[in-house]
């Protein structure tokens, strides 16, 4: 249990790049000196540059949007506990200036302590913009010939399965916003080539645009039966039904249809009744799938946060080849970010490009909105976490 509630808070936030492990920062502190005690006024003025020293890396850490929302939960756990973070540290000059102590120091800060306090309190979370999270799992228990489909072709469509309760229970508890697929169930269409066990990817990510979910985690579960199964390794062990039951999801990013993370698993479960031994198996299942699937997530996500991630943008109203050429020359020479471009497509007047940028999608957007390439304005028409569509449109002179 311990060490499942420790993974969990270890979860609730996305890893912080590891070059911010260790640094020097320079900082100031001042205080008044109150009854000409000066001894008093230096110690509360080296607290205070402490303080402003440690505030450096958490800016390093977390947007200022964060900051605002969380600021009492940085306040309470990290800027009063400065000391803590600080390995070391030298004062490099001190003063009194109008009845002030005014201290100048270069410390030491442990990034890596305050890295593990902002895990804790999920601030860096919210650095990837908390995605929301739909799950479509198809699942099949024992003594059932067919699934019972998250579409509801064998069940309704506001049941929810096993599996899928498990997953979203284990999603929740690691800080996961979970799209009530109950709630939204009126906003799906379903065609009916999608209406199959396994979906395809394209298939997936079409479904969960109708609900604005960003991540989507699709696959299937099913659990058969074994027989009466010895429950002990003795010859006279009694003989339970059994059940083996085996799982494959994938997470799929909605906004480009890259898969982030994929995962498999498969668990046998003995019980007196055929029917709860099929459902232990599968809960089972589910847990090791989740686990396994939230590690490659925040796999992903810590690579992202680290160096770049790729973000797509599609283009429409092209009427000259060159223009590609031009946009990437602009891209890669004055976007602030941009590591890399990669046209993926191009038929007049569509192109598709993979761009390798240390950022979301929502700032690459902004950045281009407006902004001129020879003779024509990029007009962003629609911006997500990892996606950015644009039309071109002549802008004259």
């Amino acid at each position: 249990m311990l060490k499942r509630v420790i993974f969990c808070f270890v979860l609730v936030g996305l890893l912080i790049p590891s070059y911010l492990m260790a640094g020097s920062v320079t900082a100031r502190g001042q205080a008044a000196i109150v009854n000409n005690d000066k001894a008093m006024a230096r110690d509360k003025a080296i607290e205070d540059a402490l303080r402003r020293a440690v505030e450096q890396v958490v800016g390093t850490m977390v947007s200022s949007e964060s900051k605002t929302k969380d600021f009492q939960l940085i306040e309470d756990n990290i800027y009063t506990h400065s000391k803590g973070y600080v390995e070391s540290y030298k004062i490099v000059s001190e003063k009194v200036e109008d009845n002030v102590y005014i201290v100048d120091i270069q410390a030491d800060v442990s990034s890596g302590k305050i890295e593990g306090k902002l895990k804790a309190i999920g601030i860096a979370l919210s650095r990837k913009g908390k995605p929301r999270v739909m799950f479509l799992i198809s699942e099949q228990n024992v003594g059932q010939e067919n699934p019972s489909y998250w579409w509801g072709t064998t069940a309704s469509v506001s049941d929810i399965g096993i599996v899928e309760n498990t997953m979203i229970n284990i999603f929740q508890k690691n800080g996961f916003t979970v799209i009530d697929r109950q709630a939204v169930s009126g906003k799906i269409k379903v065609k009916d080539a999608y209406r199959v066990a396994s979906l395809s990817s394209d298939a997936a990510k079409s479904i969960a645009n109708q609900t604005d979910a960003q991540i989507v985690i699709f696959g299937q579960a099913i659990a058969k039966s074994l027989g009466n199964q010895p429950i002990g390794t003795s010859p006279d062990s009694p003989k339970y039904p059994t059940a083996s039951a085996n799982m494959s999801v994938r997470a799929l990013n909605t906004d480009n249809g890259e898969i982030i993370a994929t995962a498999t698993g498969e668990h046998v479960y003995p019980h007196p009744s055929e029917i709860s031994a099929g459902n232990n198996a599968l809960k089972m299942a589910a847990e090791k799938v989740s686990n396994q699937l939230i590690d490659g997530i925040m796999e992903k996500w810590n690579q992202e946060l680290s160096g770049g991630q790729m973000v797509s943008i599609d283009i429409t109203g092209i009427d000259d080849p060159g223009f590609l050429s031009e946009f990437k020359n602009f891209l890669t020479q004055q976007v602030r970010g941009v590591q890399g471009v990669q046209i993926r497509k191009f038929k007049k007047p569509d192109a598709s490009l993979d761009i390798d940028y240390k950022g979301k999608g929502q700032d690459l957007g902004l950045e281009l909105s407006g902004k001129k390439i020879g003779k024509s304005v990029l007009e962003v028409t629609d911006m997500q976490q990892n996606s950015v569509k644009i039309k071109v449109t002549k802008g004259g002179k």
